[in-house]
């Protein structure tokens, strides 16, 4: 007798709490669907076809997808101008032995992305090295500028176009100390023909583990 209650009430309670689940799901689907909605809209100013609208917001998504992949994994921003940042990506894992250590704090060539607003032909690309098994060691007081120059001209970069139809853009960043500074962003004004919208891209480094000259 005194059972059948009480089973009754576990029921309601596991009813309540998925009628609770379902309202939070809709919440959340409302939150997106409203962001994606403010983001076409955006990019949707000067573009009548909804098709196109479309094409540029997917082609932003992949954008900012690309960049915060890099400052998710990034250990460092190791320099930052209006036109090129500089990130250290480590290619291998740490894993606590000492040569994984010693590797691990060691700033390869194979590990450096640059990513840069191109003003001439109105995109932003990122650089890295041909040959991805660079082993080359550098400094944390390197030129990195300089040295992506020299790769540059000797043909030892290779080259991703990022994003398409920059009318205007630039790293936003007031000093910068590459043992301090975790987050990079990036301002771009696209063109008419790309929607005209004026966006924000970057984020922060997810975990700041600094370069041991750091310390």
């Amino acid at each position: 007798m005194t059972r059948g209650p009480a089973i009754v009430r576990g029921r309601r309670s596991r009813r309540a709490l998925t009628l609770v689940e379902l309202l939070v799901s809709i919440a959340v689907t409302a939150l997106v669907a409203a962001s994606v909605a403010a983001t076409v809209s955006a990019v949707g100013v000067g573009l009548r076809d909804q098709d196109d609208a479309a094409q540029e917001v997917a082609r932003l998504a992949r954008a900012q997808a690309r960049i915060a992949d890099h400052l998710y994994r990034a250990r460092m921003v190791l320099a930052q101008s209006e036109t090129v940042a500089t990130m250290w990506i480590p290619s291998e894992e740490f894993n606590g032995s000492p040569t994984n250590a010693t590797d691990y704090d060691a700033i390869h060539g194979r590990e450096l992305r640059w990513y840069r607003v191109d003003r001439t032909n109105r995109i932003v690309t990122m650089q890295r090295t041909t040959n991805t098994a660079n082993a080359t060691v550098y400094p944390l007081s390197t030129d990195w500028a300089a040295l992506r120059t020299t790769l540059a001209n000797s043909g030892a970069l290779t080259t991703v176009t990022v994003l398409e139809g920059v009318l205007e853009g630039a790293f936003r960043f007031t000093t910068f100390t590459p043992c301090d500074d975790r987050r990079l962003v990036l301002e771009v004004q696209l063109d008419d023909q790309h929607g005209g919208a004026h966006l924000e891209l970057g984020g922060l480094v997810d975990s700041l583990q600094e370069h041991p000259d750091c310390q």
